[in-house]
């Protein structure tokens, strides 16, 4: 990986010195057109200031760049919050942005951190879209909640979950089997269809409840919901698994409303475990918040410190299914 003194980026950028110290120290008052040069310089290169030099970065700056997607679901505040505590602990602090689901967002994040010099970036989750160019930055990058190749990255294993959940129905006794979700090829989809054919079940997809990519808060998911039962006349499944705790909340809502009772009628297991799970009764995939956290964060040190280039490595972390009211 090239490391380019300031002299080199000012000349490729085709701007003075002093202005690159202050687009990476962050300052304002950079005009934006040769704040953009510099930027693009940096992401070409890939650029982390040479440390052995000391020609840009004179210490490290002690600061962690995390990039959410999202901040509406329970589950990201919680994770945030174990992030930051666990960041503390070892002297570093958490510069934080919410891409909400927009790749360019994200990308204009990813370039502020840059220019903000961070030691380390963390992403709750990523998508497709930036994965390439994420891949060929200098500056050590992990990603949380999923595996995500080539970086490094620390989720649940989410095929495992699917399975722990189709298993749990089948044993209960049920034989018609629903799903709400954003995406029939999400692993914990996946992986509950394949327990059910390993069982001598199949899933139906008509009792699949498509939520719209866009739909990321309760009200949206309610809305979906609700079109999916005005659909249909009446459901053909007694349990459903949901791809997250806030569409089983929203689920259950609308059944009340039906006169659907959870769990006489339908068994409803949700996924997170966050609080929402914990205050209402709902049955859930507990994903283990403190390993994941810490995890990341040792793999993010070693990289940061040790400036190692092994192999990015991806870890799956065990699910486990807290029972409760909802199932």
């Amino acid at each position: 990986m090239n490391k380019l003194t300031m002299k080199e980026i000012a000349k490729l950028a085709n701007v003075s010195q002093s202005t690159v110290s202050r687009v990476i120290n962050g300052n304002t008052g950079v005009n934006e057109e040769a704040m953009k040069r510099v930027l693009q310089v940096i992401e070409e290169v890939g650029y982390v200031p040479n440390k052995a030099a000391q020609t840009l970065k004179k210490s490290q700056s002690n600061i962690i760049g995390v990039c959410l997607t999202e901040t509406y679901n329970p589950y990201f505040v919680e994770l945030v919050d174990a992030l930051e505590s666990e960041a503390r602990k070892i002297g570093y602090s958490i510069l934080l942005h919410n891409s909400k689901h927009n790749p360019i967002t994200e990308w204009e994040s990813i370039q502020n951190f840059i220019a903000r010099q961070v030691d380390g970036i963390i992403l709750v989750p990523t998508g497709e879209y930036n994965i390439q160019r994420i891949s060929k930055l200098a500056i050590p990058t992990i990603v949380m909640t999923q595996n995500r190749k080539p970086l490094d990255s620390v989720g649940l294993d989410h095929m495992k979950a699917g399975k722990i959940v189709g298993e749990k129905f089948i044993h209960a006794g049920h034989k018609t089997f629903g799903y709400v979700g954003t995406n029939p090829d999400d692993d914990k989809f996946l992986g509950y269809k394949s327990a059910l054919y390993e069982n001598g079940f199949s899933f139906d997809l008509k009792n699949y409840i498509q939520l719209e990519e866009t739909s990321k808060n309760n009200f949206l998911m309610r809305r979906d919901i609700e079109d999916y039962l005005n659909k249909v006349k009446s459901l053909d499944f007694t349990c459903l698994f949901t791809n997250n705790d806030i569409m089983a909340l929203e689920f259950m809502k609308a059944a009340r409303e039906r006169n659907i009772k959870v769990p006489e009628d339908i068994s409803v297991i949700g996924f997170d475990d966050t609080y929402l799970a914990k205050i209402m009764g709902i049955s859930s995939i507990h994903q283990p918040i403190e390993e994941m956290v810490k995890t990341t964060i040792d793999i993010l040190v070693d990289r940061m410190e040790n400036e190692v280039s092994s192999e990015s490595v991806q870890i799956k972390l065990d699910p486990t299914l807290i029972e409760r009211m909802s199932s």
